[in-house]
């Protein structure tokens, strides 16, 4: 449901509108009417209104005055202006005040339709995209990763499946409710990142540059998640479990993607730290601790070393003598030869 209220000072013109939204258009609810500008003013003052349909010639505070106010306390609300005269330092100012769209009195019902729809579509986006925020932030709260990059990806698909509509303003709408979750999380988002948000303004923003702005959507996400996560790095308990996650499944594939999620942060995030915590990459530190089970086994075991090697989760035992003389100084069969000689 929509609040809308209808700014008016001519009765007639007053209640048409009203008998035509109220009759036409389903879903809102006409919050309030007023004649002038000191009732205008009360009723924002005391209203969340989604759409005002302002007359610019109404009594003081005029109709421009009451969209600044209006801009003042919600740059959300649709602005519909009403006006008897086509000028041209009034669209001017009404287009500095971010009118959404202006009606030429005598109003038009079919032009009044099709103005109010296009402004609640709007609005229904609007809604959509602060819901996917506030999912998103949850996400960011229980470290679902995954799920978060799988949410944007979908949204910006819904963005660019929506036919006859232009995804430039969607996508626009949708990076600024990220930076206002950022804002509102005390989150701060790099600057070269800013920087390229701030670009998009300048860009088309159509087909061609879609895989771009995913990229960027999952620079974000990335960005919103280690800023939210730093004190992971600083919790030694949550390394250890990964380092335990890893013993017990060195005889499986185990992948980067699978240890940030054991440790709930991202890939990337967890890779910095990962390095930065234990001295080596994440790939390394795998490959040194199945050597070491490795160099274990041959000593303890009689286990053909094709066994051993499978068991450690290398599938190609050409692959392991050479990673094991690589990381050992000698071939398996040697080593196992020189601790029993």
């Amino acid at each position: 449901m929509y609040d809308v209220a209808i700014v008016e000072d001519e009765e007639l013109e007053r209640r048409a509108l009203r008998t035509i939204l109220s009759n036409k258009i389903d879903g809102i609810n006409i919050v309030g009417e007023a004649r002038n500008g000191v009732e205008a003013m009360d009723l924002i003052n005391n209203n969340a209104i989604d759409l005002i349909l302002v007359d610019i010639n109404i009594p003081k505070p005029n109709g421009l005055e009451i969209i600044q106010s209006l801009r003042q306390k919600n740059m959300k609300t649709k602005v519909v202006i009403l006006t008897a005269y086509d000028y041209f330092e009034i669209m001017q100012k009404a287009i500095h005040l971010k009118a959404d769209s202006f009606l030429l009195k005598p109003v038009k019902t079919d032009e009044l339709l099709g103005v109010v729809n296009a402004c609640l579509g709007d609005l229904g986006a609007s809604r959509t995209h602060n819901e996917i925020a506030d999912q998103i932030w949850t996400l960011l709260e229980q470290r679902a990763y995954r799920e978060c990059l799988s949410l944007v990806r979908k949204h910006l698909e819904a963005i660019y499946a929506r036919k006859g509509e232009a995804p430039r303003q969607a996508i626009l709408d949708f990076s600024d409710e990220l930076l206002a979750l950022s804002d509102k999380r005390k989150v701060e988002m790099p600057d070269d990142l800013l920087g390229q948000i701030a670009n998009l303004r300048k860009e088309r923003l159509d087909a061609r540059s879609r895989n771009r702005i995913h990229g960027l959507f999952c620079q974000i996400v990335d960005a919103l998640f280690q800023m939210t996560e730093e004190h992971f790095g600083r919790s030694p308990e949550r390394m250890q479990n990964v380092l335990n996650y890893i013993e017990r499944n060195l005889n499986k594939e185990i992948t980067l993607e699978d240890a940030a999620n054991c440790a709930s942060v991202s890939p990337c995030y967890f890779s910095r730290l990962f390095k930065k915590t234990m001295g080596d990459t994440f790939v390394a530190y795998v490959k040194q601790r199945r050597i070491h089970h490795a160099k274990e086994m041959l000593e303890g075991s009689d286990l053909p070393i094709m066994n051993i090697a499978l068991d450690l989760s290398f599938n190609d035992i050409n692959y392991f003598a050479k990673v094991f003389k690589k990381e050992v100084g000698v071939t398996p069969s040697e080593y196992r030869r020189q601790c029993r000689a």
